[in-house]
This record gives structure tokens, C-alpha cells and sequence, in this order.
């Protein structure tokens, strides 16, 4: 179990620096596709396609065929919050001996999961009462996506550095901080119907009673039974499916495919390929 534990691990790390290399600014990307048509209705113009649509779009269809793949897998915000935490939690328990990594309760977890609707609806609302022209410098991904570009922002972005900088004391105390709680597109995402055949199941009875296994590894506290598995909260990070001690957990491919990492590379080559297309993965 160990040993496939660290085979998930590595190769998810792999991808994420894959993408986090390639395609770093691709979360503001995709959201700010969202934004034009609500500054376009709060203008009073029709909205135009443009490309940060398409890379919307692209998006919102690869996740209803794939569940949140591009948050578990391809969001280098996402992966720059995993380092954080991993970086934090080493340290926690090799300096500080503690025997458990930092982590929110269960039921403080679940709470803080709303926040980022009312996040998403309080930046919509901006944007249709004119308001969001008004607060350049505030967004703490703008930040993010500056700095990963190689230029460090000015004194305009005082409010985004310093919520930046806060969102990374919350990313070294919980796992997937800023996903879980805060993410504008990933409340987007969560509200998307994902096809049956997206979705993780668990083989409930062939499992060893009392184990848990899974769900102390999710980094969003899944129960994984029928009703938590259609949730939209789960990143496909698939480190359930690394730490099962009975291999239980399958999706549609891993049923296909018998190997627990082709599958995943598979989606994210098909993820890379459509993003050369569409030209928002670079080359450096």
C-alpha cells in the first residue's frame, strides 16, 4: 500500500510541475472568461466570444467528462498550495515532533467549504455593479500569476500581496486551503454535473470493516459512500485510490485500464494536447 501511496504521489507531483511550468497562469485565465460576460451585462453590451471563453469553456466540458481533474492534477495554484502544506507538515513533525500533520477539524472543514460561493457571488455582484474595476491590486491570483511570470507587482498590489501572503499561512495549516475555502472557480466547478461514468465508486463490500483509509487521506474529508461521491468538492487528486488497501475504488477507466497511473497520465496528456491547441500552455 506504501509503495502505491508514493507511486500516486510522484506522479501527480510530476504532473502538477508539468503544468505549473507549462500553463501557471491558467486559473485567472479560465475565471476571467467568467468575468467578461458579467462586466459585458453590467455594461449593457452582448457578450462576445473571446478567448478567455474558450479556455472557460474547455474547462467547465473537460470537468463534467473527468470530475475536477484540473484542480487535483493541472492548477498550479493548486500546486504551489500542496507544496506549502507539504512543506509546513514536514517540518511540523520533524522539528516540532508532532505526530500528525496540521489539519481543521471534520466539521470546521464542511463550514468552510461554502465560503468560496459567497466568495464567487460577492466577485460577480463586483463585476455587475460596476464595482470590480475599482479594486485593481486586490486579487491575490492576479499577484500569483505576475510573480510566476517573472515580474514581481508594485506598490498597486499592496492589498493582493498581503492577502496572497495570507492565503499561504492558511495553505501551510490545511491541505488544499485555498481550493477548499476560497476558490472562485472552484465553487464554479463544484456546482458542475459530473457524468456517472467521472465519478470515483468504492466497491463498499470488499472492504475491511472500520479501515477508513480513504477518507483520512482526502484532503476535503469525503465520506466516500454513494451520496459524497456526487459531490462536486472532490479534487480527483485520486489519493483515495492510492492508499485503499483492497484496491476498491475505481473510476471508468481504471476499470478499462488496469494500471493506476496510465489513466491519469492519459487525461493529462489529452489536458496538455488541448491546451497547445488553444495556446494557453507555453514553453519555456
Amino acid at each position: 500500500m506504501k509503495k502505491r501511496q508514493r507511486e500516486v504521489r510522484l506522479m501527480r507531483a510530476g504532473i502538477q510541475l508539468a503544468f505549473f511550468i507549462a500553463a501557471p497562469s491558467l486559473f485567472s485565465t479560465a475565471f476571467a472568461g467568467i468575468k467578461s460576460i458579467f462586466l459585458a451585462i453590467a455594461a449593457g453590451q452582448p457578450v462576445e466570444w473571446n478567448s478567455f471563453l474558450t479556455v472557460t469553456a474547455v474547462l467547465l466540458i473537460f470537468t463534467c467528462f473527468f470530475g475536477r481533474h484540473f484542480c487535483g492534477y493541472a492548477c498550479a495554484f493548486g500546486a504551489f498550495g500542496d507544496v506549502m502544506y507539504e512543506g509546513f507538515a514536514w517540518v511540523w513533525t520533524k522539528c516540532f515532533h508532532k505526530k500528525k500533520k496540521p489539519a481543521l477539524s471534520e466539521k470546521m472543514v464542511h463550514r468552510l467549504q461554502k465560503v468560496k460561493y459567497i466568495v464567487l457571488a460577492l466577485i460577480l455582484l463586483s463585476c455587475l455593479t460596476g464595482v470590480y474595476g475599482k479594486l485593481t491590486g486586490t486579487s491575490p491570483w492576479d499577484v500569483f500569476s505576475m510573480i510566476t511570470a517573472g515580474r514581481f507587482p508594485n506598490s498597486k498590489y499592496l492589498a493582493g500581496i498581503v492577502i496572497l501572503v495570507l492565503i499561504m499561512v492558511g495553505m501551510c495549516t490545511q491541505e488544499r486551503f485555498f481550493c477548499q475555502f476560497l476558490c472562485p472557480m472552484g465553487a464554479v466547478f463544484a456546482l458542475l454535473p459530473v457524468l456517472p461514468f467521472a465519478r470515483l465508486h468504492r466497491q463498499s463490500d470488499g472492504c475491511i470493516p472500520g479501515c477508513n483509509a480513504c477518507k483520512q487521506q482526502c484532503p476535503v474529508c469525503l465520506k466516500l459512500e454513494e451520496s459524497s461521491l456526487r459531490s462536486g468538492e472532490c479534487l480527483a487528486c485520486e489519493a483515495c485510490v492510492g492508499t485503499c488497501p483492497k484496491q476498491n475504488i475505481h473510476r471508468w477507466d481504471r476499470t478499462l485500464c488496469k494500471s493506476l497511473w496510465l489513466p491519469v497520465l492519459g487525461k493529462a496528456l489529452l489536458f496538455f494536447l488541448l491546451g497547445c491547441w488553444l495556446g494557453f500552455c507555453r514553453f519555456i
